[in-house]
């Protein structure tokens, strides 16, 4: 089903809108005229209306429709054993593993497919924050440490902790960093 050069569904529609548009001035032209010309205005506006409406609407179905600009291709389904069922494991097809190294004739062909712009390691003095280098992050015994010291200090759960002070003096150490730098 090749539809490139149909109508779309809707067509008629935006004919119809398109024919009146110009068919409710002529109407409106012809019900302003009427009591000059002694004419009654409803024969009038009927007249001027169905004429205009009448004459658009042929114009507009005298334009032929313009192929598609985004056709699709018609699609057979493939029929026969290359067909993927589902009750059926996947089988690995030998040209698409990269477990070798490519020859210059596959590099070339496939090329616009690796990747070359590797991203670069950031500068000791960068303010780039990195959330899981590894050097930063604290090892098990650490955590565990933390932990402990945690349950350590006694009966937290009962006491509240206000830690407005210590945000404060964390900004400030903050603002004086960046004020050195």
């Amino acid at each position: 089903m090749n539809k490139t050069n149909d109508r779309g569904q809707l067509d008629w529609l935006v004919e119809l809108m398109g024919a009146a548009a110009p068919a409710v001035a002529a109407a409106f032209a012809a019900a302003r005229l009427a009591p000059v010309n002694g004419w009654p205005i409803d024969i009038a506006v009927l007249a001027g209306f169905c004429g205009m409406f009448v004459a658009a609407f042929a114009a507009m179905r005298a334009v032929p429709a313009e192929a598609r600009k985004l056709a699709l291709p018609d699609f057979d389904p493939m029929a026969g054993p290359d067909v993927l069922l589902l009750d059926q494991p996947l089988e690995e097809l030998d040209e698409l593993l990269l477990d070798r190294p490519l020859m210059e004739a596959e590099v070339e062909a496939v090329a616009e497919l690796l990747l070359e712009d590797a991203l670069p390691a950031p500068q000791p003095d960068s303010r780039v924050v990195q959330l899981f280098a590894p050097g930063r992050m604290p090892t098990a015994g650490q955590l565990r440490d933390r932990i402990d010291r945690h349950l350590a200090d006694g009966d937290s759960g009962s006491r509240q902790s206000d830690a407005s002070d210590a945000l404060s003096q964390a900004l400030a150490e903050l603002r004086r960093s960046l004020r050195q730098a």
